[in-house]
């Protein structure tokens, strides 16, 4: 019922019917799409556990037990799609942020199609595709599938020259951006020049002594006037603890989400920004502590030892 085949399957069949469509110029095409796109979102789920898909909050017990396999008089329920994405951005270690939001931007899209009297869709490609292409493209690469299996390779042309022809603009745009900080910090005198540094160093302090669980902060150079700046880094992805030499290793998986430099005022916002800028985008950190300070209250000396 909620297999990953019959996903693919259901994926495939709507992407199907986007291509066959005969007009461009109307809503049909990409909400055949975006259809599509939400049983490819499902994919990863059920090729973990359908148990994933499953809405324990409306139906209860018979959706588990739907996905487990097992008849139910009740009719299951799954997990809405906005649920899905947030457990993607947890199973696919390229599922950022900022591709999470683009996502749900076109569940939105769809939802509005559907549930109300607008008309998102009428719109040109170029509002859209993009996102779409890159979701689709990720999807597929964590799945080990080729995008042209499932769509039409001219749908796919289509939308990779307009994430590309997006790239470049947003590549200029920061270029600028940082071109104009660094004549800010040319025009700067040294006292300010080095007040403005005081006051970047203890609010960096500040931050890195207080970042909350899932967020962390990384100095790195900046851009433009090759100050320490503060990247705000987004945890994505944790790895399973592991014991060696009676110590508990762990690694932490962190995408670069923003940055700020005090000194020459430069801000970038999210990962594509970082990734325009020709930033560092993902850092790795190792944790690690003795199995027996974790266990210290169930520790038993060894015996003979007391």
């Amino acid at each position: 019922m909620w297999d990953y085949d019959s996903y693919i399957g259901k994926a495939k069949l709507y992407f199907t019917r986007a291509a066959e469509h005969p007009r461009v110029d109307d809503d049909e095409m990409p909400l055949w799409l975006l259809l599509g796109l939400e049983f490819l979102l499902g994919a990863p789920l059920a090729k973990i556990s359908p148990l994933l898909l499953a809405d324990v909050e409306k139906a209860g017990g018979a959706s588990i037990m739907a996905a487990a396999g097992y008849p139910s008089s009740a009719a299951p329920r799954t997990v809405p799609t906005s649920t899905v994405v947030s457990r993607l951005e947890i199973a696919i270690p390229d599922f950022t942020p900022d591709l999470k939001k683009e996502a749900l931007g076109l569940v939105g899209l769809r939802n509005e199609e559907l549930h109300t009297g607008n008309s998102p869709l009428s719109v040109d490609a170029e509002q859209w595709l993009p996102n779409f292409t890159r979701v689709l493209e990720v999807v597929c690469a964590h799945l080990g599938r080729d995008p042209a299996d499932l769509i039409d390779q001219e749908i796919i042309d289509q939308g990779r020259k307009l994430v590309a022809s997006q790239d470049q603009k947003l590549e200029n745009e920061v270029r600028k951006r940082i071109n104009e900080a660094k004549a800010f910090f040319e025009r700067l005198k040294p006292d300010e020049i080095s007040g403005r540094r005081t006051r970047g160093n203890e609010t960096q302090r500040v931050l890195i002594d207080t970042f909350p669980e899932a967020t962390a902060f990384q100095v790195v150079a900046c851009p433009a006037c090759g100050d320490p700046g503060l990247a705000r880094l987004d945890a994505v992805r944790t790895t399973r603890e592991r014991i060696e030499d009676d110590e508990i290793h762990q690694e932490v998986v962190y995408i670069a989400g923003g940055f700020t430099c005090t000194t020459c005022e430069l801000a970038l916002s999210g990962t594509p920004e970082i990734r325009a800028a020709g930033m560092q985008q993902q850092y790795i950190r190792r944790f690690h502590e003795e199995a027996r300070d974790r266990y210290l209250d169930a520790y038993e000396p060894d015996y003979g030892n007391d």
